[in-house]
């Protein structure tokens, strides 16, 4: 398919084509004319058999959208960084142990989905996407979540779930719009007492944890407006700093100095979900679509 498809693209080039959809396609191969069509805006590669892109796709200086989804990507190649127009990039369901250097250079990304992947350390640099709303790292292997992540002030959507990590930065309690903040199924024993100054959040999703605190789960199951509650008490500040043996800010503040939360209080509760795992063909269809 590869001479064909090269000569297609010229077509498409001529026509000065915004949007190429090659959905399904069983394509190994992408030809490195696809560089060439730089009136592109949204490019949708999904379920197809792709191993590695051509650094010719950094020419696409106009691309907003770019779908990836569910092909056998094992690396990405630097000059996909060059694509400081995107405001959407789907990576999910591919092979990728990691993202290339400079990966902090997109100034319109707001939605980035590299779940299913075998990705072990997220790069620091993702710190630097001002404009980041959603973030989906769903089944990798991170054992940690990168502290830089909040510099992300504009984050409403951190779904981590199904990786390893053992603990999540306190930093994180500084992302002023967090709505939610999916952890299901890692390895966590506890949740910082900071995050109870998240006053956006909707959603703690920590189930699956084996390790959890179990004053942690018995708070939950009343719902986020409780758990927030517990997080900020003095109850929980003690468990926590006594048990991860962390140093106690000295200007640390709780919404009960001198009184512990009784374990059945009465404060208005609602359920805490817990999130179904999204089976991959699913999954492209979170994408969003402009």
């Amino acid at each position: 398919m590869g001479a064909s498809l090269s000569k297609e693209i010229d077509k498409l080039r001529d026509k000065k084509v915004t949007e190429l959809e090659l959905i399904d396609k069983g394509i190994d191969d992408l030809p490195t004319n696809i560089g060439t069509i730089e009136t592109l805006k949204k490019l949708n590669l999904s379920k197809n058999n792709l191993k590695r892109l051509p650094p010719t796709i950094g020419n696409l200086k106009n691309l907003t959208l770019l779908n990836l989804f569910n092909n056998g990507l094992r690396e990405l190649p630097h000059e996909i960084t060059q694509l400081v127009n995107l405001e959407s990039m789907n990576l999910s369901i591919n092979k990728l142990k990691a993202l290339p250097r400079g990966f902090g250079s997109f100034n319109h990304l707001f939605f980035l989905d590299v779940s299913y992947n075998s990705i072990t350390e997220l790069t620091t640099q993702i710190g630097l996407i001002s404009t980041l709303k959603e973030l989906h790292i769903s089944f990798n292997e991170l054992t940690e979540l990168p502290v830089e992540l909040s510099r992300c002030s504009e984050l409403e959507v951190i779904n981590a779930s199904h990786n390893k990590i053992l603990e999540l930065p306190s930093e994180f309690s500084k992302l002023p719009k967090l709505k939610l903040l999916n952890i299901t199924g890692n390895k966590l024993s506890f949740i910082p007492p900071d995050y109870g100054q998240l006053t956006k959040i909707e959603k703690i999703d920590f189930s699956k944890n084996p390790d959890i605190h179990k004053s942690l789960d018995q708070h939950a199951i009343r719902g986020p407006e409780v758990l927030i509650k517990y997080l900020k008490s003095d109850e929980y500040q003690s468990i926590y700093y006594s048990e991860t043996k962390k140093p106690r800010p000295a200007n640390l503040t709780s919404s009960n100095e001198n009184t512990t939360i009784p374990q059945n209080t009465n404060t208005t509760t609602t359920t805490t979900t817990t999130t179904t795992t999204t089976k991959p063909e699913e999954e492209e269809s979170s994408v969003p679509y402009y």
